[in-house]
């Protein structure tokens, strides 16, 4: 689906011999004043780009797109249709160089870095954006939970929008002079050719863990994918901000052959970048930010050990932009995180309530781990896994979840087409024998039940759904978010909610936590 983005002012009809000039010399002079990829959004007019697919074949909906108005149709295979077509090798590229052409190439006039990574993304994206603005530089972030900038926001669709999507975004970006802008670069995007041609500035890498397989089918091919991004850094001053502590690390500084590379670390002090704390609880995260042996003092209000990696790669990238090391201590200090990720739900109870997006093995250890050591209590722990994707994850994730949690509530997340009962037996094979578990598939119960369970200074964590506000059941989508269910459940259960007291950043209101990519239809 296509994102709902104001028609840029500076944007008038173009031709189509300028907008593909390799592959529609024939039909040069047909004027075309929109692109669609999606048929039931043509408007009159629109060059239709009938993409190849996994399940269905665009194709298919050429004649759909020409009745709606389209002026001319482009595919990777000739088609009979009342109107011009334009056959090309690539429909995916295609459309993304049509798209910069048709919006004048916006992210000419941006300075964009590129996020990539199985964990973090979001964050680290939201805290460049944060970084900026507090030095005073307009900005924007793309990625999973939102699209930002000025005073807009967005509801994301996906990750990383499709190419004219994403120009829709950058052009009124640019328009409304934002001069930086950190997208979340997802594995799909990569691979789908959604960024391709566009011009990054930098690129940042979280880390690569197992995630998509059911898309990529093997671990290195989803290394592959997230490896694109820095073969293309070609500019002059392209960097390329790397996570030491990763092991992929040297694939993708390699990969980075023409850019430079700045390292960082939550906290090897060989690294270009890294972090040395002298307080870590709860309540935030307090140390020294070092920029290539230079040290600032800065608190954070985000806490766990993963995020002192997001905060160094965060660092690092707003470094390679050319931010000062002040400065760029006091955005991180500005930054509150982002909706879904970590996000406490303030309440009256005598026990903490996190919400996140940990939908993976190894975000579900990195959230987990951190946790536990600052827990006083019990950590009590609802998870479920999704339908119709990675079914080898299941396991490893109930085995992530055992390692730390104290108390353990099986439930759905979003179970798609697939059985919830199927889903939840793949994931308790990840237990041990004796290992006590709440199971019930209905996640509201499962909700309700470790409110009630929780006693003075536990944390319970809801992982999985995070800023969603839907679930996918017998493939119907039903409204349904973990914030406001857990907040129903504490009202029922004698712990009205409060409200949060006012937060820095232009991200009030958010948290923090590991992320991840969604599949293209999370």
């Amino acid at each position: 689906m296509s994102v709902d983005v104001a028609m840029n002012s500076t944007v008038r009809g173009r031709t189509l011999g300028a907008l593909l000039p390799r592959d529609a010399q024939a039909f040069a002079e047909v004027m075309i004043g929109g692109i669609a990829y999606d048929s039931r959004r043509v408007r009159p007019r629109d060059l239709f780009f009938a993409l190849p697919g996994t399940q269905v074949d665009g194709l298919r909906f050429a004649a759909d797109a020409v009745r709606a108005g389209a002026a001319a149709v482009v595919a990777e295979r000739a088609v009979d249709v009342a109107a011009p077509v334009v056959v090309v090798t690539h429909a995916r590229r295609a459309m993304a160089e049509a798209s910069h052409r048709f919006y004048g190439h916006p992210d000419r006039a941006l300075t964009l870095v590129g996020v990539v990574g199985t964990n973090g993304k979001s964050t680290v994206a939201a805290g460049l954006q944060t970084i900026w603005e507090t030095a005073g530089i307009a900005a924007g972030s793309i990625g999973t939970v939102d699209y930002r900038w000025g005073t807009h926001a967005l509801r994301a669709t996906r990750t990383t929008p499709e190419a004219p999507d994403l120009d829709a975004i950058l052009a009124q970006m640019r328009d409304e002079n934002v001069v930086a802008a950190a997208i979340e670069v997802s594995s799909h995007a990569l691979a789908l050719d959604r960024v391709w041609g566009l011009n990054f500035r930098g690129g940042v890498l979280t880390n690569i863990t197992r995630d998509h397989l059911d898309f990529h089918k093997t671990f290195d091919s989803y290394k592959k994918a997230k490896r694109l991004l820095f073969e293309r850094l070609t500019s002059p001053d392209a960097f390329a901000a790397i996570n030491v502590d990763d092991p992929a690390a040297q694939e993708f500084i390699a990969a980075a052959a023409t850019a430079r590379i700045i390292t960082y670390s939550a906290d090897n002090p060989d690294a270009d970048v890294h972090l040395v704390v002298d307080r870590h609880d709860l309540d935030g995260t307090a140390g020294r930010l070092v920029i290539d042996g230079q040290s600032r003092p800065f608190h954070a209000p985000l806490w766990g050990a993963f995020n002192h990696a997001n905060i160094a790669a965060m660092v690092a990238g707003a470094a390679g932009a050319g931010l000062d090391g002040a400065v760029i201590a006091r955005g991180v200090g500005a930054f509150t995180g982002v909706t879904g990720r970590l996000e406490r739900i303030p309440s009256a109870a005598p026990f903490r309530v996190y919400v996140d997006f940990a939908h993976t093995p190894d975000a579900l250890r990195a959230v987990l781990s951190a946790a536990r050591p600052l827990v006083k209590g019990n950590l009590l722990v609802v998870f479920g896994c999704g339908g119709d994707r990675d079914r080898g994850k299941r396991p490893e994730m109930a085995r992530a979840v055992e390692q730390w949690a104290d108390k353990i509530y099986l439930t759905s997340d979003n179970p798609r087409s697939e059985d919830p009962e199927r889903i939840i037996a793949d994931t308790k094979s990840g237990f041990g024998s004796d290992t006590h578990i709440w199971c019930d598939s209905d996640r509201a119960r499962a909700i309700v039940q470790a409110v009630a369970d929780a006693g003075a200074g536990d944390v319970v964590l809801l992982c999985g759904k995070g800023h969603e506000e839907t679930q996918e059941i017998a493939g119907v989508k039903h409204r349904f978010s973990d914030r406001e269910t857990v907040i129903e459940a504490l009202a029922a259960a004698g712990h009205p909610p409060q409200t949060p007291s006012k937060r820095g950043g232009s991200h009030p209101g958010r948290a923090v936590g590991p992320g991840g990519d969604p599949s293209p239809a999370r």
